[in-house]
């Protein structure tokens, strides 16, 4: 066994309830396991047992014991297990630390004292050898988590534990990365993987399920992800339909982009036009790096227009203030972390309407809405990142903008929740908001989607 826990329970520090509950398992040398469930079940902790970062890094009650290729978690430091066990953790960017790709992979190779070919090697297999010499900061998401990939990748540990690592990948990186972990996994390695993406996760040869801190399931059915029941479970099944829609379109222009152009070093935007009416669902699809972000972030003044022309409502976005743009665009960033500051969930959303000069009318009714409100007086730091992209998404919502800008929202969400989004998409869609959404997996937005933008090398067409 390359994994034993026994009669493994968790309570992080001042929690009401433990967040694992005498979890028994054992994983062979060789294995490829999926571990599936809800937000906030309990995945993401056991990960982290798993690899020692608890209890050395995280404080709480722990009860029962980890074995890593023999190796107990309580009485090993971190150091003497990082050899056997790699991870991707869901929040990847706390795991970037040197301002270009190269040194990130390079501190890894001489940590572990290997050869300097072993980057070439890796950074080929990864497709990142062109982008060495940038600043991890400043590349996409999806590239983001492949350089972490990567750093883990070259030190060639026994397991490898992946907490959402296709998160923010697009489908051609996806499929790249499911053959790489079938490769390695078909030379011995034991690969443990996280998520909640059911089409990636039905590759491997075992599934656990999480509910509450407990496995309630545990089997090697390779049909087990396209049954229906286990929609009871927090999962969505394979064969799943997000449903279709019938398209309409508006005359009533509300964004008007014209020639939009932007570099940083290198060209990202190259003359951009386009057109969105009043009240449309517009999907924006194409791959990591391709310029999806960096267009919507001129649409609420993230980014200053260098080049071009953005008119909303018939008015100049460079005549809107700051505070304007605010209040008619509400902006969910493609990773939470990015948007939460405040200390209670409460609070997160309060901000939301102080800032804009707003009452607070809306405030119970988003808690409500979310499924917050018995969370209102907790830290959102504390929630595991689907439940932060739940507090990401109300503390946003709540000022009932006209137009509102999506940048992967099911990135995190388990199967409910992204139910419960859709649906409150079409509510908001029928009231005649403008909704437009960047993603990865457009079959979500079927239901909804009236047009379909492509991003590519910084250029843009319509399906």
């Amino acid at each position: 066994m390359v994994i034993e826990i026994e009669n493994l329970s968790f309570s992080f520090l001042g929690a009401k309830k433990p967040a694992l509950k005498n979890i028994n398992l054992r994983i062979k040398r060789g294995e490829f396991v999926a571990i599936l469930g809800p937000n906030g079940c309990g995945k993401t902790t056991l990960a982290l047992c798993m690899t020692g970062i608890i209890p050395h890094f995280f404080r709480g009650k722990l009860e029962g014991r980890v074995l890593i290729n023999g190796k107990d978690t309580r009485e090993n430091e971190i150091h003497d297990i990082i050899s056997d066990v790699g991870i991707l953790m869901q929040d990847y960017e706390s795991q970037l630390f040197f301002p270009r790709v190269d040194d990130e992979i390079r501190f890894q190779i001489e940590n572990f004292g290997i050869s300097s070919k072993k980057m070439e090697e890796i950074s080929k297999e990864m497709k990142l050898s062109p982008l060495l010499k940038r600043n991890p900061l400043e590349l996409s998401e999806g590239e983001k988590q492949r350089v972490i990939i990567a750093s883990i990748l070259v030190t060639d540990p026994d397991i490898l534990i992946l907490d959402e690592p296709t998160s923010q990948l697009d489908s051609e990186e996806r499929e790249h990365l499911l053959g790489i972990l079938r490769h390695l996994n078909a030379h011995g390695k034991t690969i443990i993987l996280i998520t909640h993406n059911t089409h990636f996760a039905r590759y491997c040869s075992r599934f656990l399920v999480i509910r509450d801190g407990r496995i309630v399931e545990d089997t090697r059915d390779r049909g087990f992800l396209e049954k229906a029941h286990i929609s009871d479970l927090g999962i969505e099944p394979i064969n799943y339909n997000w449903g279709n829609h019938k398209i309409s379109t508006s005359n009533d222009l509300q964004i008007t982009i014209r020639d939009l152009s932007y570099k940083v070093e290198r060209p990202v935007l190259k003359k951009i036009s386009a057109d969105i009416g009043n009240g449309e669902f517009i999907l924006i699809l194409g791959k990591n790096g391709s310029g999806k972000t960096t267009l919507v972030k001129h649409l609420n003044k993230l980014l200053k227009v260098q080049k071009g022309r953005i008119i909303i409502n018939g008015k100049g976005i460079e005549d809107y203030s700051q505070r304007e743009i605010a209040k008619l665009i509400g902006f969910i960033f493609q990773n939470p972390e990015h948007q939460i500051f405040r200390n209670s969930v409460e609070d997160e959303i309060r901000f939301t309407l102080d800032s804009l000069g707003l009452n607070e009318d809306n405030l119970n009714k988003t808690l409500e809405l979310f499924n917050l409100k018995e969370y209102r007086d907790r830290s959102p730091h504390a929630f595991s990142t689907g439940e932060k992209q739940r507090i990401a998404l109300a503390s946003v919502l709540v000022s009932e903008p006209d137009i509102i800008i999506l940048d992967e929202p099911m990135t995190y969400l388990d199967f409910e929740a992204k139910k419960h989004l859709i649906e409150y998409l079409r509510a908001i869609k029928e009231s005649g908001k403008t909704i437009i959404v960047i993603s990865h997996y457009p079959d979500y937005y079927k239901s909804l989607t009236d047009r379909r933008f492509i991003i590519a090398d910084g250029k843009i067409s319509e399906e």
